[in-house]
């Protein structure tokens, strides 16, 4: 039993092998590249931003070399080619005027270009001049559409401009601050007839107040129609319209037609062009359809202001009256009848409306240039609402303006910057194979010199 206790005694005291040591693999060093900083040079082409066009007209007279103001005309339209060339006739001559002194000592110098009536062409225009030659105002005697391209132009830069062709109502009625129209609007002309013969009143004395339109059968004539038969309506006065085919110079059918109506009417109005407008009044007369019988024939031809110079060898009878758009020799201001004279001189016939307009936008520049305190865009402005001088076409005021601005019940929105009182005239014969420089007006009251006489 000693042993055996030995032996396990022996046998716990004996010591346990080492387990054999781990493998350890060698270190491996790794190089990391880190990036700290990075300069890249990049090269970049700029374009710079070009400052935009601004006007370059003086600040005022005292700073002055020159003055500038800018025409804009529809020189290539070839189918208003005679109205483009009195607009140049009626600037030309403001210009021999002005040239003798200046605007207030300072030379006045007149741009005039060529927009052709066309929009995108006539703003382009309107830009040069305003800020390449220092237009300090315009004036602008293109269509309806040219001029609205215009307007924004001259809106934009703050130039004022004075319309003499363009009739839009809407050139006007939208109230643009730089915008004065010296031509008459579209209404002003359209309600002439009807205006007139309501002011007249019942002639025949039969009751009823009647009227004829004689109109041809063309773009003109439809256009005729369409802008004054309201005015009739809003003045109760009954209306017939009769068309004629042109050209024509035997008006049978039409004497017929007027001689069957039920009741004789108390105007007739010839709206036909060429010298068919003669043929047919003088053959109204010699049918008995005149005043001494109880109609009034009123001819809207330019020709029957001047039957010789178109070739007709007749004359309009005692009694014929005749319309006309623009100042006439008998009412003409000292002014107007200088204009009158130089057309005589020339041979030319009578000057047109565009022809004193034209004349007149200019010195009116110059008048309003020498009242303003500056030549700032709202300073004439200022100096253009306050208008009141007599020129060629007449006496020049703007009744409706920033102080008064139209109210569209007493006066039409249009009024705005309009010259409201244009001579739009009927003209009498008063006797046969008159000289019609003599002729009478008869209508609107302001420029009337005698009264139409009452029917026997």
């Amino acid at each position: 039993m000693g042993l055996w206790l030995m032996a396990v005694g022996t046998s716990g005291c004996t010591a346990s092998p080492e387990p054999p040591p781990f493998a350890t693999a060698p270190p491996v060093i790794q190089t990391v590249e880190v990036e700290v900083t990075r300069i890249v040079y990049r090269e970049t082409v700029v374009t710079p931003t070009p400052a935009p066009p601004t006007p370059c007209s003086p600040e005022s007279l005292s700073d002055a070399s020159q003055v500038v103001i800018g025409a804009i005309l529809p020189l290539s339209n070839t189918g208003v080619w005679m109205r483009s060339a009195n607009m140049q006739m009626g600037l030309n001559l403001a210009l021999e005027r002005v040239n003798s002194r200046g605007v207030a000592g300072v030379p006045l110098r007149l741009m005039i270009v060529d927009g052709g009536d066309d929009p995108l062409r006539s703003a382009q225009l309107a830009e040069q001049l305003i800020v390449q030659e220092c237009a300090a105002g315009l004036i602008v005697g293109l269509n309806d559409s040219a001029t609205l391209a215009v307007m924004d132009v001259a809106e934009r830069f703050q130039k004022p401009m004075l319309v003499i062709d363009a009739a839009s109502p809407s050139i006007t009625e939208t109230q643009r601050q730089m915008v004065f129209r010296l031509a008459p609007a579209t209404p002003m002309v359209a309600s002439m007839p009807a205006n007139w013969l309501a002011s007249v009143g019942d002639f025949n004395g039969d009751g009823v107040l009647q009227a004829v339109l004689i109109v041809e059968s063309s773009a003109a004539g439809d256009l005729f129609i369409e802008q004054s038969s309201e005015w009739f309506a809003r003045n109760e006065i009954a209306l017939e319209i009769h068309r004629v085919d042109a050209p024509m110079m035997d008006f049978s059918p039409e004497i017929a037609r007027l001689l069957a109506m039920p009741t004789i009417p108390d105007a007739v109005f010839i709206v036909i062009g060429a010298n068919g407008a003669l043929a047919l009044h003088q053959q109204l007369f010699d049918a008995g359809i005149r005043p001494d019988k109880g109609t009034l024939v009123v001819n809207h031809s330019r020709r029957a202001l001047e039957p010789a110079v178109f070739g007709w060898p007749g004359s309009l009878g005692m009694g014929s009256i005749v319309a006309r758009r623009g100042p006439w020799p008998s009412i003409a201001t000292e002014m107007g009848r200088t204009i009158f004279e130089r057309y005589r001189q020339s041979g030319m016939p009578t000057p047109e409306m565009s022809t004193f307009l034209a004349h007149d936008a200019l010195l009116l520049w110059v008048d309003a240039m020498q009242r303003a305190t500056s030549l700032r865009g709202a300073d004439l402005v200022r100096a253009l609402e306050t208008s009141d001088i007599e020129l060629a076409a007449g006496r020049y005021v703007f009744p409706y303006h920033t102080e008064q601005p139209p109210d569209g019940v007493n006066a039409p929105q249009y009024a705005w910057h309009q010259w409201m009182t244009p001579p739009l005239l009927y003209l009498m014969y008063t006797e046969a194979s008159q000289d019609s420089t003599t002729l009478s007006v008869i209508w609107p009251e302001q420029y009337s010199t005698a009264e139409l006489p009452q029917r026997r």
